[in-house]
C-alpha cells in the first residue's frame, strides 16, 4: 500500500508572482521574501532576473497553475523544490506543459542540493533526457527521441527504488537507468524556458515510509541529545536603535577606554537607487553596550531603507594615530574623515581622490571599503587602503598623504594585508593579485568574476608557512600558496562566503565552511585543510553568515547560520544545528559572533533596524578556556573571510 508524501497543486499560493528575492541583501541578511510560499522553496536566483520574476501563479478556470516566465537561459535552471532531504524510494508524478521547445522542462528528484540532483524532462526539440547533475558534471543517464507539443499537457512519472530509476511519460515506460550517486533527497520542478506546471505528487510504499520515519526519529533524538550538551543562548542585553539602526554594518571598538567595547552603527544612502556602486554613508551612531548613544555623525533616519545595505560601508574603528584612543575612520560625501572616538568630532579630513573608473559617474571616489595595513614597516599599522567597487585602490598614511595607487583588472570586495616575508611590511591580497608594500604587482591570476572573500593563515599543518583561501564567486573555492600557485580549486557554484576555523577535532588543521549565493543559492559545504569537500547541504534559507563561534570554549567552534528561529542557529563540523535560538521575538535580520563581555567565549548579536539583542551562554565555563586567534576588529567587512585559528 502506498502513502502520499506530498500533493502540491499551488492552491495554497496567492495569485501573482511567487515571492522571490533577486538582490544581494540575502548574501548576509536573513530577509525571506514576503508572501506565501507554501511548502515550496526557490533555490536558484540571479540578479538579472529582476525586475521580472521566474515564477508566477495564475488562475485557469477552477485551478491554479505555476508559470515559469523567463526566456531561455543556458546558465541555470529555474527551480522550485519541496519535500524532505531524507526521502529515499518514491514515485514522483508531475503534470506540466512546455510552452517552448528550446530548453529543459521537467522534474527534479533525489535533489540533495540544486547542483546535486537527478532530473528528467523535455530537453530541446524532439528529445527527452534523464540527467544526473553533480556540480560541473552533467551526466546523461538515458535519453529518447520524443515528439511533443507546446499546446499539450504531459504527465511525467519517475519511480526510484535503490539505484533503479524508471521514467514514464503519460503512463508509458520511456527511460530506465541504474545509478547510485544520490540515495535520497527532495523533489521539484525545473525549467530553463517558459513552461506551466499543474501539480506534483509523491507516493511511497508503507515499508519505505516506516523506514523513513524510523530514520528521521532516530536522527531527531540524536540531535536533541547533542543539543543538550551545548550551552543554550541566554539573553543578556536588549538595545533600542529605533531611528538610527543599521543592518549588517556594525563596527566594534574601544571608543571610551580600552576596558570596554562600544558599537558604531553605519547607515546608508543610495545616491543612485538600485546602483550598488553609488551607495554612500548617511550617518554614524556610536553607542555603548547599555544602549546609551554616545554621539552621531550625520543625520540618521528611521526604517529599513536607511539601515539596509547591499555593499560594504567604508567605516573602521582603529587607533590610527597611536595615542591609545580609538578613532572612527569613514568616507562620506567624497571626503575621508578621522573622528574622535569619544565624541565624534572631526580630528582631520581630506578629499577623496579622483576616480576615473568607468563604474563611477561622479568622477570622485564615493568609497567602498577601508583597510588598515602596514606598508612602511612601522611599529604598528598606520597605513590606510581605500578602494572603489571593483577597479582601483589607493594607499595613504595616517595624515592623508598618498603613498601610491594602483588600477586593477579586478579588486574584488575586500583586501587582506599580510606580512608574508617577515620584513615587517605588509603585502596586500586584493582580488586575484598580490601587491607589494610599494604597490608593485607580485602576481595576478587571470580568473573571471571576482574575489568575494580572502583568508590567510596556517591552515594545513602538512604545508610550511601560510596558505591563501578564496571564495571567488563563479570561479569557485580555491586555496593558493603565497606565490600564487593553485593548491586546490573546486567549482561548487558562486562561492560567496568563507570561514576558516577548528570545526572538527578529528581532522588535521582547520576546516573551511563555504556558502554559495548567486545562481545556486545557499549551498553550505565543509572542506578540510586541503580544500577537499567533506559534506554539503542546502537549507531552505539564505543569509547564513557562517561566522565562527567559540561557544563552548573547549577547542572546537561552531558556525553561525542566522538568527532565524526556523532556519538559523549554530552548526557543528558535521552540519548539525546543535544550538538554536529561542522563539522570544528577537530580531532576525542580522547576526554576528564576538566576545563582547570579555570572558573569552563569544556572544551572539541578533539585530535589525530597531533593536540589538545580545545572547551569551546559559552556563559558566569550567576548565581551560580555548582562545582562538581572530582577525582584528579594525578590519571588518561584510566581505571579510573569517579566520579563527588555534592559539600557537
Amino acid at each position: 500500500m502506498q502513502n502520499v508524501l506530498a500533493h502540491e497543486d499551488f492552491s495554497d499560493l496567492d495569485i501573482g508572482p511567487f515571492p522571490s528575492d533577486y538582490f544581494a541583501t540575502g548574501e548576509y541578511h536573513y530577509l525571506p521574501p514576503s508572501g506565501r510560499t507554501g511548502r515550496w522553496y526557490q533555490p536558484t536566483r540571479l540578479h538579472s532576473w529582476r525586475p521580472n520574476v521566474a515564477w508566477v501563479v495564475f488562475q485557469d478556470g477552477n485551478r491554479r497553475r505555476m508559470l515559469q516566465t523567463l526566456l531561455p537561459d543556458k546558465r541555470i535552471l529555474r527551480m522550485l523544490t519541496t519535500g524532505s532531504d531524507g526521502w529515499t524510494d518514491y514515485v514522483l508524478t508531475v503534470r506540466l506543459q512546455p510552452l517552448r521547445a528550446d530548453g529543459f522542462v521537467g522534474v527534479l528528484f533525489r535533489c540533495q542540493t540544486s547542483r546535486t540532483t537527478y532530473r528528467a524532462g523535455f530537453d530541446g526539440p524532439g528529445l527527452f533526457r534523464l540527467v544526473r547533475d553533480d556540480h560541473e558534471e552533467h551526466a546523461v543517464l538515458a535519453e529518447a527521441a520524443v515528439e511533443y507539443s507546446c499546446d499539450q499537457t504531459y504527465c511525467i512519472q519517475v519511480k526510484v527504488a535503490g539505484p533503479d530509476i524508471q521514467v514514464l511519460l503519460d503512463d508509458r515506460p520511456l527511460l530506465a537507468a541504474r545509478d547510485a550517486a544520490f540515495a535520497c533527497g527532495k523533489v521539484g520542478i525545473a525549467a530553463s524556458t517558459t513552461a506551466i506546471f499543474d501539480s506534483l505528487e509523491v507516493m511511497a510504499e508503507d515499508s519505505v515510509c516506516a523506514a523513513n520515519v524510523i530514520t528521521r526519529d532516530r536522527r531527531l533524538r540524536e540531535l536533541d541529545d547533542l543539543r543538550q550538551s551545548y550551552p543554550k543562548p541566554a539573553l543578556v542585553r536588549r538595545l533600542d536603535t529605533k531611528g538610527f539602526g543599521a543592518a549588517r554594518n556594525l563596527r566594534f571598538g574601544h571608543l571610551r577606554n580600552r576596558d570596554h567595547l562600544d558599537l558604531v552603527l553605519a547607515q546608508t544612502v543610495p545616491f543612485l537607487p538600485g546602483d550598488a556602486n553609488s551607495w554612500g554613508l548617511r550617518a554614524l551612531t556610536a553607542m555603548d553596550l547599555d544602549g546609551n548613544v554616545l554621539w552621531q555623525f550625520g543625520t540618521p533616519a528611521a526604517g529599513l531603507d536607511a539601515a539596509m545595505t547591499m555593499c560594504d560601508m567604508p567605516v573602521q574603528v582603529y587607533d590610527i594615530d597611536g595615542d591609545g584612543q580609538d578613532e572612527v575612520l569613514c568616507m562620506r560625501n567624497f571626503n575621508f574623515y578621522i573622528l574622535d572616538g569619544r565624541d565624534g568630532s572631526v580630528k582631520s579630513s581630506f578629499p577623496l581622490p579622483r576616480d576615473p573608473a568607468e563604474e563611477n559617474r561622479f568622477g570622485r571616489l564615493l568609497g567602498d571599503a577601508i583597510i588598515i595595513a602596514n606598508f612602511r614597516g612601522l611599529a604598528r599599522p598606520a597605513d590606510i587602503v581605500i578602494k572603489n567597487r571593483y577597479k582601483q585602490f589607493w594607499a595613504y598614511d595616517e595624515h592623508g598623504r598618498r603613498l601610491w595607487d594602483r588600477r586593477s583588472r579586478q579588486t574584488g570586495h575586500f583586501a587582506v594585508p599580510f606580512d608574508f616575508d617577515g620584513t615587517g611590511k605588509d603585502d596586500l591580497l586584493i582580488g586575484y593579485s598580490r601587491v607589494g608594500p610599494a604597490g608593485e604587482l607580485r602576481w595576478e591570476l587571470p580568473w573571471g568574476d571576482h574575489a568575494d572573500e580572502i583568508a590567510v593563515g596556517s591552515f594545513d599543518p602538512n604545508r610550511p608557512g601560510v596558505q591563501i583561501a578564496l571564495a571567488c564567486g563563479d570561479e569557485g573555492s580555491n586555496i593558493l600558496a603565497p606565490d600564487g600557485t593553485v593548491l586546490h580549486r573546486e567549482m561548487l557554484g558562486h562561492a560567496q562566503r568563507l570561514t576558516a576555523a577548528k570545526f572538527r577535532d578529528d581532522l588535521e588543521g582547520v576546516q573551511f565552511y563555504v556558502v554559495t549565493y548567486w545562481g545556486h543559492a545557499g549551498i553550505i559545504s565543509l572542506h578540510d585543510c586541503t580544500g577537499r569537500r567533506l559534506l554539503q547541504f542546502q537549507p531552505n534559507a539564505t543569509g547564513n553568515v557562517l561566522s565562527p563561534v567559540n561557544w563552548t570554549g573547549k577547542g572546537t567552534e561552531l558556525a553561525l547560520l542566522s538568527g532565524s528561529v526556523e532556519h538559523g542557529g549554530m552548526i557543528d563540523g558535521h552540519g548539525r544545528t546543535v544550538v538554536v535560538f529561542p522563539d522570544d521575538g528577537h530580531p532576525q535580520l542580522c547576526a554576528e559572533a564576538i566576545d563582547l563581555l570579555g570572558d573569552g567565549r563569544d556572544e551572539i548579536l541578533l539585530w535589525d533596524q530597531d533593536a540589538i539583542w545580545i545572547y551569551t551562554q546559559d552556563a559558566p565555563h569550567r576548565g581551560e578556556l580555548y582562545r582562538p586567534l581572530r582577525c582584528p576588529l579594525w578590519n571588518r567587512s561584510n566581505y571579510r573571510a573569517e579566520v579563527s585559528l588555534p592559539p600557537r
